[in-house]
């Protein structure tokens, strides 16, 4: 079993409540399926790719501030979370076309889709709360299959939603050891806010993961 890291930062654009019943928080949640399923949806009366547009919102937060500077930039290598199921040709998936829409805005310099899930894990967001993959289920079930041997300066891997955060602790310390010495940051496009309400979906924050061994995680925010 690999070595967790303690405390884990990580990136997140936009947020969703689950749980909410305001309209934001029932818009949230449709936002969330768009990018889970790469639709598209009607913003201020214009028919958009969601996982494009947000994209585009990235790009916008990266000029007005500096949240999310660590994660993007020429000099980055993106590097998609694996599906939870395993991936077959031609099947959607959503971190490699967040990737690609993030490399259409200048925010990366390449791609390596060199995580693969060997075996499948269950479905974080229908688990129940007891039954959701932890962080050694994604480190026996990930390998790295690196497609280039250069090396980048900086690397982002990035997912689609972040939940606890199980993924990222799981697939950090192999990705850590597939590219020695490089600065590795997390990037999820949308976070999970467990209860009530949200007042915004755009929301650029810097949180932090922290765990003890991979277990007992706790995300903030």
């Amino acid at each position: 079993m690999s070595l967790f890291p303690s405390d884990l930062p990580f990136f997140s654009l936009l947020q969703y409540a689950p749980r909410g019943t305001s309209e934001l928080s029932r818009k949230s949640r449709d936002v969330v399926h768009a990018i889970k399923t790469d639709a598209n949806r009607k913003v201020q009366g214009q028919t958009v790719n969601v996982i494009a547009h947000a994209a585009r919102r990235a790009a916008e937060a990266m000029v007005s501030g500096d949240v999310l500077a660590p994660c993007f930039g020429p000099d980055v290598l993106l590097v998609p979370m694996p599906r939870s199921s395993l991936q077959k040709p031609g099947a959607l998936w959503p971190s490699l076309v967040i990737c690609e829409a993030l490399m259409a805005q200048g925010l990366g310099g390449g791609i390596d889709p060199c995580l693969r899930r060997s075996v499948p894990v269950g479905k974080a967001a229908i688990a129940a709360s007891g039954g959701r993959p932890d962080p050694v289920d994604h480190d026996e079930s990930v390998v790295v299959e690196r497609e280039s041997l250069l090396v980048p300066e900086r690397l982002t891997i990035v997912d689609d939603v972040i939940t606890r955060g199980s993924s990222f602790v799981g697939v950090f310390p192999k990705v850590a050891e597939a590219f020695p010495g490089i600065p590795i940051s997390c990037f999820a496009l949308m976070r999970t806010i467990s209860e009530g309400d949200i007042d915004t979906i755009l929301d650029p924050v810097r949180g932090i993961i922290t765990s003890e061994d991979g277990k007992r995680l706790r995300r903030r925010p």
